[in-house]
């Protein structure tokens, strides 16, 4: 009697513990799943992430591990500013689950912590990633501008300069517009092409006079008029914005180094013609005709920059 009870009871036993192993697989997962959400609002993000990280060794395959992934990311990101480890959570989302939308977020919010931390390289192949794997997404005027924005960090002027005409040439129309043109004016000018950047902000500046960016395309503008020599039309832009742009007191010192320049350089002119004219008179020369022409800039001889194409401004200056 007692050797059937043993058996019995052994058999019990050995009922139980299959009872545990057959348990379904999901209880654990969503068990553990949320418990790290519960752990997150009480603000236990390390114990958060560590019980996200259980779920996914006990059951790497589920549905939910690419959710699960950027979710860890976005607590090393958002809530413990660990850029280092929220990096690799996203890489291991947007490497293991390209296509979907977890992939595309991961890609986003890599960009914009690796840009906050001005690891701009890092944010330049995040933004492209979106390019990339998502070419028929919305808003990658705004993905390629960013693109733009992280080469002009790098200082990669023409990658930049590209990239931002290629914005406009496949879609005119963007809404981003304004900002794209004031950039690529800014681009012009920063690779030492000021008269390109006067074109191109001359155009982004009369189409889009409601811009936000408006009095910052006119300074940028100015800016480029004064690096070529053409001090009147650069004091006549300064005098424009001198109570609308953010900083006055910035204007205020451009046209009052700008005036001084002019008179040194209207003095200048004065002495040399008064020079001419006593030479001419010295050497028996009468009559205008034997002045060379100068015209009013006296720049006749100055060599002209390369143009942009002409079929580029002609797009940029349709109807807004």
């Amino acid at each position: 009697m007692s050797r059937f009870k043993i058996l019995i009871f052994a058999l019990i036993l050995a009922a139980i513990a299959a009872g545990f192993y057959f348990v379904p697989r999901k209880r654990p997962f969503e068990s553990y799943a949320g418990r790290a959400a519960e752990a997150f609002q009480l603000k236990e993000f390390e114990r958060s992430i560590e019980l996200y990280l259980k779920a996914l060794n006990l059951y790497p395959q589920h549905p939910r591990t690419a959710e699960i992934l950027l979710t860890i990311g976005d607590i090393y990101n958002f809530s413990l500013g660990n850029s280092e480890k929220a990096g690799k959570a996203y890489d291991m989302v947007t490497t293991r689950f390209p296509k979907t939308p977890q992939a595309r977020k991961a890609f986003a919010h890599a960009a914009e912590m690796y840009e906050k931390g001005e690891q701009f390289q890092n944010a330049l192949l995040s933004y492209q990633g979106i390019i990339d794997q998502f070419p028929d997404s919305e808003g990658l005027d705004q993905v390629r501008l960013n693109v733009a924005m992280m080469a002009v960090k790098l200082n990669k002027y023409e990658p930049a300069r590209r990239t931002l005409m290629g914005i406009i040439e496949r879609s005119p129309e963007t809404p981003i517009a304004d900002q794209v043109l004031y950039q690529l004016g800014n681009v012009f000018f920063m690779e030492g092409s000021s008269k390109q950047a006067i074109e191109v902000l001359r155009v982004a500046s009369e189409k889009y006079k409601d811009s936000p960016l408006y009095t910052e395309m006119l300074f940028t503008m100015a800016n480029a008029h004064e690096e070529i020599g053409q001090i009147e039309n650069a004091t006549k832009i300064y005098r424009a914005i001198r109570y609308t742009y953010p900083n006055p007191r910035v204007v205020e010192k451009k046209l009052e180094k700008l005036e001084d320049r002019l008179k040194q350089t209207k003095q200048m002119e004065a002495r040399a013609k008064q020079a001419a004219k006593l030479a001419n008179q010295a050497h028996g020369l009468h009559g205008a005709e034997s002045q060379p022409e100068t015209g009013k800039s006296g720049f006749r001889g100055r060599k002209k920059d390369r143009k942009i194409d002409k079929s580029f401004l002609e797009m940029m200056e349709g109807e807004p």
